[in-house]
C-alpha cells in the first residue's frame, strides 16, 4: 500500500486522535472510515438527484416514449461523463450502445 503524508489543521488532528483512542484504532483507520462515510453520503445524494431527474422525465406526459428514451440516454451519458466513469464499465452487454 502506498503511504502519503497529508497536512491537516491541529483541531482536526486532535479530533481524529481522540476518536482513534476511543475506538482503539489507528488514526489512519479512523480518518479512512470518515472519508469513506463522506463519500458514501455524497454518492447517495448524487444518486437521489439522478433518480429524481429520471422520475421527472418518465412522468412527463408531454413527451413521447422515443423522446423519453433520448432524454434518459442523454442524462445518463452526462452523468457518466461528469462522474468520470469509463463508458465500457457501464455498457450493457445485451444491448448495442450508441456511446
Amino acid at each position: 500500500m502506498k503511504r502519503r503524508t497529508i497536512r491537516i489543521r491541529e483541531e482536526a488532528y486532535n479530533y481524529i486522535k481522540e476518536l482513534a483512542k476511543e475506538r482503539k484504532k489507528s488514526m489512519c483507520e479512523v480518518a479512512s472510515e470518515m472519508l469513506t462515510e463522506r463519500a458514501e453520503d455524497d454518492s447517495k445524494a448524487l444518486l437521489s438527484l439522478l433518480i429524481a431527474e429520471l422520475d421527472d422525465i418518465l412522468r412527463d406526459s408531454k413527451l413521447s416514449a422515443e423522446r423519453k428514451v433520448e432524454k434518459i440516454e442523454a442524462l445518463l451519458y452526462t452523468w457518466i461523463v461528469a462522474n468520470k466513469l469509463p463508458i465500457w464499465e457501464v455498457e450493457s452487454s445485451s444491448a448495442p450502445s450508441k456511446w
